[in-house]
């Protein structure tokens, strides 16, 4: 039986689902995120039947799970431009039915940013976007929106943000929330303290409620408590550190979730053995 969390990392397909899934298998992650087009470009990947059923049964065989998806990094579904916007629906419709194709748990998706317009504004385009999105989807996957740094005009910086898009869709029972340690470390919530844990427990409780709350991205923080920037570090080389993803992984609530790396591809194996050790540790 796997040991809780569950441990994964983002891994590449530049090479084609086989080769991710015997990467995965390789590397021993016990949970797997991908993108599945070019994740700062327009270009989207075309997977052959043969390369997408050994890829599930790869995967099934042993045992890695949840998959995730990971919309490209150009998507602003918060965009006062209407080509943009358009576009972000397209690619958000289009990776979702990929989802189903590779039988993806979860499609994370960064909530965008308000460039030329207000912060309600864009978060009102951003759940319309979702509710047209939604409305005409019959898959399983879920709509993660992803916990922000606060850069600029982010959306997402904190959990009331996050919340008010969900309440503006009408399926929003079909959406739920990726929690990024970096990003929220950045954006002033303090993951590596006992006390900072439980402060940020109890505004999940207050605010948005633990149950939307499905996945973890686990990377450590570059920039200072509050900085507004997100820069990703490999474990124990950041502010937050080894002690703090060693509470993480040790929370009661915290040690249900998977936790997914997004570290530099060099390294990653690295980073997994630390959270595995760190998750181990009595």
């Amino acid at each position: 039986m796997v040991p809780m969390p569950l441990i994964g990392a983002h891994l590449p397909v530049s090479k084609g689902l086989k080769a991710t899934a015997d990467d995965a298998v390789l590397k021993g992650v016990e949970a797997l995120q991908i993108f599945v087009r070019n994740p700062r470009g327009r270009g989207a990947r075309v997977f052959t039947e043969e390369e997408v059923v050994y890829f599930k049964n790869k995967l099934k065989e042993n045992s890695i799970s949840p998959v995730v998806v990971h919309i490209p990094y150009i998507c602003n579904p918060a965009s006062v431009k209407e080509d943009l916007y358009a576009f972000a629906r397209q690619v958000i419709e289009e990776d979702l039915l990929k989802c189903d194709v590779i039988g993806a748990d979860y499609l994370v998706l960064h909530p965008g940013a308000y460039t030329g317009s207000t912060l309600e504004e864009g978060m009102e385009r951003v759940a319309r976007l979702l509710d047209q999105v939604l409305n005409n989807y019959e898959g399983n996957t879920m709509i993660l929106l992803e916990t922000m740094a606060g850069q600029g005009t982010e959306i997402g910086k904190n959990f009331a943000e996050l919340k008010q898009i969900i309440d503006g869709v009408k399926m929003g029972d079909k959406l739920g929330v990726c929690y990024d340690t970096c990003h929220t470390y950045a954006a002033g919530y303090d993951c590596s303290s006992e006390q900072g844990i439980k402060n940020i427990l109890d505004e999940i409780d207050a605010v948005l409620g633990r149950e939307k709350v499905k996945l973890v991205h686990a990377n450590d923080s570059l920039k200072g408590l509050g900085e507004k920037r997100d820069r990703h570090a490999h474990i124990g080389e950041g502010f937050i550190g080894e002690a703090g993803f060693s509470l993480l992984l040790q929370d009661d609530f915290f040690k249900n979730l998977p936790f997914i790396l997004e570290t530099p591809y060099e390294g990653v194996e690295s980073d997994l053995v630390k959270l595995k050790a760190l998750r181990n540790k009595k």
